[in-house]
């Protein structure tokens, strides 16, 4: 029989205690059982689902916001362009609710003409002498020109028109669906250089 020192012995004995089939070490030597895996794998899914239906939730939300606000600053932008183009343009010389022809002032022959076209959403704006028309504004679903004469009051007369209103709504569409849209733009555009 081998014989150990009482240090080695002592820890010997509590190792076999521990790992007998006895009441003291059997649940601690079992693990975990098929229902008490099937709770914790239940609940570990129920977790995640939340933790990925709050990231969703959170991109998609912070995606619109970014679109938001890229169709505000496109907005702003073609409406300031807009703005310092027809105070400085002449006469206007045809107008619809969806296309303006200006005279430019002080030149002959020279026009600057501002069209929206439904089928492809954009606003743009020519000039003569330019080969190609520059876009001003994308993704624009409604859009509407309004004469104004000089009490401003609505006219349809080309002769009385002294001011230019302008309103447009845009959207654009996340995850193939039209979510974010923004509100309709609208503004009174005086036409400095006309003749009255």
């Amino acid at each position: 029989m081998k014989t150990y020192p009482v240090g080695i012995a002592s820890g010997l004995k509590r190792l076999a205690l521990s790992l007998s089939p006895g009441p003291a070490g059997s649940r601690a030597a079992r693990g975990m059982t098929l229902p008490e895996m099937m709770v914790a794998v239940g609940v570990g899914s129920i977790i995640l689902m939340v933790i990925t239906m709050v990231f969703m939730n959170s991109a998609r939300s912070f995606a619109a916001m970014g679109n938001y606000v890229s169709m505000d600053a496109n907005s702003r932008n073609a409406l300031d362009h807009m703005t310092r183009e027809i105070r400085q343009a002449g006469n206007l010389v045809e107008f619809s609710p969806t296309h303006l022809k200006f005279a430019s002032y002080g030149l002959p022959n020279s026009f600057l003409v501002f069209n929206w076209d439904a089928q492809s959403r954009q606003l743009t704006e020519w000039k003569t002498g330019e080969t190609t028309p520059n876009v001003l504004l994308t993704e624009c679903d409604e859009l509407a020109f309004s004469m104004y004469n000089s009490s401003f009051a609505p006219t349809t007369a080309l002769a009385e028109s002294k001011g230019i209103s302008v309103t447009w709504k845009c959207s654009r569409t996340m995850l193939g669906q039209k979510t974010t849209t923004e509100d309709m733009q609208q503004a009174l555009i005086v036409m400095r250089n006309k003749p009255l």
